[in-house]
């Protein structure tokens, strides 16, 4: 009688399992998955175009990670947000962009998009095509974008030149107030039509002894495009503004280094100021071509300039403090 009743129950497991098992390998109605995907990629692209950024952040999770062209990995809605705020800051006015989601796989919970990125400027022009991909996640019944990862199809261009600026931050200047500074700049050099050339703040620090230094560098596409840009009158009224404030920070300055690009070859020019020596020092040497390039702007989600990485130590953290 047990034996008959253990023969039983193991029977009614089986039965479980197996329909258990073929619930789960039902096929998803990918066709249908990949017409709701298209809708939302439609409203990202709507809301990217409106710099809507409140309608933008709803599409994502709240733990959302974002892996984005020449930038760090970011973690986090807020992360994510501020640099979607950075980057609408650059963006030329009248871009515009689009996506299509060209595969999906997965299933109804969860779906893998892989998508093809197209932009366009004020005319209706097509200036740039890349692609990416996202990890939607259905959360209380709505797709939310939980993974992305996006580049452009275009290689990047060199800058004609560069710097940067190391330095410690003045007693009576915020990192709120330089930051603040170079984000208006560089939202008169994109309104001129130069998004990603500019300045970009970061600080660097080590977490086992709370000690911070900062550096900024600053971009250039063009010997022409620099000439323009500085002889311009938006940007001569903002270099008074601030003139100031850099005469702050210029005045400790530890180090400085130029790169002037050249065809097949690049000519750095450094300056230093060593305070422990109280001596100025300039070199000026040839080195192999420059490895380091800036982007165009980015065509999945947003349009972050690349970010030149070189923490000053392998323990340093960097964050980037520009707007």
């Amino acid at each position: 009688m047990k034996i008959h009743h253990l023969f039983t129950l193991l029977a009614a497991c089986l039965l479980v399992f197996t329909a258990c098992q073929q619930a789960a390998e039902t096929p998803a109605d990918i066709a249908q998955i990949k017409t709701e995907i298209q809708a939302l990629e439609n409203a990202w692209a709507a809301a990217l175009n409106a710099r809507d950024i409140d309608a933008l952040m709803a599409m994502y999770t709240d733990d959302a990670v974002s892996m984005p062209f020449g930038a760090p990995t970011l973690s986090g809605k807020a992360a994510i947000r501020q640099n979607q705020e950075r980057d609408f800051a650059t963006m030329p006015a009248g871009m515009a962009y689009s996506f299509e989601t060209t595969d999906v796989y997965g299933n109804t919970d969860k779906v893998t998009e892989i998508g093809a990125s197209t932009y366009k400027d004020a005319d209706g022009k097509v200036v740039g095509t890349g692609k990416y991909i996202c990890v939607w996640e259905k959360r209380d019944g709505k797709y939310l974008c939980a993974r992305e990862i996006y580049n452009n199809d275009q290689p990047s261009a060199p800058p004609a030149s560069k710097s940067i600026h190391l330095f410690d931050l003045p007693a009576d200047v915020t990192e709120a107030e330089w930051s603040a500074a170079l984000t208006e700049m560089n939202g008169a050099i994109a309104e001129m039509g130069y998004p990603g050339a500019g300045y970009y703040f970061y600080k660097t620090g080590n977490p086992e002894t709370q000690s911070y230094r900062y550096y900024f560098e600053d971009l250039w596409p063009s010997a022409e495009a620099y000439t323009k840009i500085h002889e311009s009158p938006a940007y001569k009224a903002l270099d008074e503004k601030y003139g100031p404030l850099y005469e702050k920070i210029s005045a400790v300055e530890i180090y400085r280094r130029v790169h002037l690009v050249h065809w097949r070859r690049t000519i750095l020019i450094s300056q230093c100021r060593r305070r422990v020596l109280n001596q100025p020092m300039c070199t000026l040497k040839k080195t192999s071509p420059i490895a380091a390039r800036i982007a165009i702007p980015t065509v999945r989600r947003n349009t972050a300039p690349t970010r030149l990485s070189g923490n000053l130590h392998k323990k340093t953290q960097r964050q980037d403090l520009t707007l």
